[in-house]
C-alpha cells in the first residue's frame, strides 16, 4: 500500500540538548529525556498511511534512530528552515506532509491520528507555541520556503496569506505545547504523560 503522509522530525544533537534545562536536569538526564520524547512522536505517528524520518546530522541522533529502526535524512543544507525545504523536495510524491519538532511531550496516538487525518484535508495546518514558535505543520500543499527561528509561526502565516494559501490553526494542547524551559518542565512532572511515567521507573 502506498504512503499517504511524509513526516520529517528535525533533531539536531544529543550532544548537549535542550539546554534551558541545564539548571534542572543533568546532561544525561536531557539525553534520556529527549530520548524519550522523541520515541513517542515516533510511536504516535506509527501508522500504515506514514513514512517517518528523522533530519539530522548528528552522529549519535543516526545511531539512535538505527536503534529505533527509524530511517534518518541526512541533509546536505545548512540551517533548520533549508534542511526541511530539502527534505519535503526529496520527498514531494506523498498526498501530504509534516514536520513535526521532538519536543512535543503530550503528543498521543489519538491526536497524530486526527492531526494526520486533517492533513490530507487541509491546504496548510499548523499549531503555535507559547513563543510563537511552530511545533508542527503540514498539508497537502507543499510550501518551498520555511521560516524556523525566532516568531516562525508569525512568519509562517505571514508567508501563507502572501502566497494565497488556506490555512487552519490548530489549538490542541498536545500539538503546540514544547517542552522548553522550567516552567514547562514544572508542568511536565505534573502531569506526567504515559512515556514519562515510563522513564521514571526506567
Amino acid at each position: 500500500m502506498d504512503k499517504e503522509l511524509i513526516i520529517g522530525v528535525p533533531v539536531r544533537g544529543f550532544d548537549n540538548p535542550m539546554t534551558r534545562l541545564s539548571n534542572d536536569l543533568s546532561l544525561n538526564e536531557r539525553i534520556k529525556l529527549m530520548k524519550y520524547m522523541f520515541l513517542n512522536i515516533v510511536q504516535s505517528f506509527e501508522d500504515n498511511k506514514v513514512d517517518l524520518f528523522c533530519i539530522t546530522k548528528n552522529q549519535l541522533v543516526i545511531e539512535y534512530c538505527k536503534e529505533i529502526g527509524i530511517p534518518a535524512f541526512i541533509s546536505k543544507s545548512k540551517g533548520l528552515s533549508n534542511e526541511v525545504s530539502e527534505f519535503l523536495k526529496s520527498n514531494s510524491n506523498y498526498p501530504g506532509w509534516t514536520i513535526c519538532h521532538a519536543d512535543l511531550p503530550y503528543l498521543t496516538k489519538y491526536y497524530a491520528n486526527n492531526w494526520i487525518n486533517e492533513c490530507l484535508n487541509s491546504e496548510v495546518l499548523i499549531s503555535e507555541s507559547k513563543d510563537s514558535g511552530t511545533p508542527i505543520i503540514g498539508g497537502k500543499i507543499y510550501i518551498k520556503t520555511f521560516q524556523y527561528g525566532e516568531n516562525s509561526f508569525i512568519k509562517h502565516t505571514d508567508f501563507l496569506k502572501k502566497e494565497k494559501i488556506k490555512y487552519k490553526k490548530v489549538f490542541h494542547k498536545e500539538l503546540s505545547f514544547e517542552l522548553d524551559d522550567s516552567e514547562d518542565y514544572i508542568e511536565l512532572l505534573k502531569n506526567q504523560p504515559r512515556w514519562y511515567r515510563k522513564l521514571s521507573n526506567d
